[in-house]
């Protein structure tokens, strides 16, 4: 009975890597942060969705932690390079927003969010990333951030 149990928990974790599949950005949700008081996780999958007409979201939010940051905008940057859409913003040489669209994964659209509140004069020292999959579409999602 033990046994079953710590197998179907060991499934269950690794059903959230298999969403962002071939992403750098699965990295980040591979339970690393799960400790850091600085670092605010959620994970929504299911019918609490159906109405956004989305599968799965998944958000990290990271505060107070520059070196990370720019960990963070190298993962995205990498994952940049594969999107077959997207829309950025750069402040400098630096990665201030990002909207990114991926190859449909079993028919089911794959998106990518990332803003770096710290790079605004005043701004929150704060990084955040979001995956999001399902059926809806880049505009209704940008709707829904703005």
């Amino acid at each position: 009975m033990k046994q079953s149990i710590v197998i179907v928990f060991l499934l269950l974790q690794s059903l959230g890597a298999w969403a962002q599949e071939g992403l750098q950005v699965a990295s980040l949700f591979d339970g690393r942060y799960k400790k850091n008081h600085n670092a605010i996780e959620v994970l929504v999958k299911g019918d609490k969705l159906a109405s956004y007409h989305l599968t799965l979201f998944r958000s990290l939010t990271l505060k107070d932690e520059p070196k990370t940051f720019k960990e963070i905008e190298r993962l995205v940057q990498a994952d940049a390079e594969v999107a077959i859409d997207k829309e950025v913003g750069l402040l400098g040489q630096d990665l201030y927003y990002g909207f990114y669209c991926f190859a449909p994964l079993k028919k089911r659209n794959r998106y990518l969010f990332y803003r770096n509140a710290s790079l605004k004069e005043g701004g929150e020292q704060e990084v955040t990333v979001v995956y999001m999959e399902g059926y809806a579409t880049l505009d209704e999602l940008k709707k829904m951030f703005k």
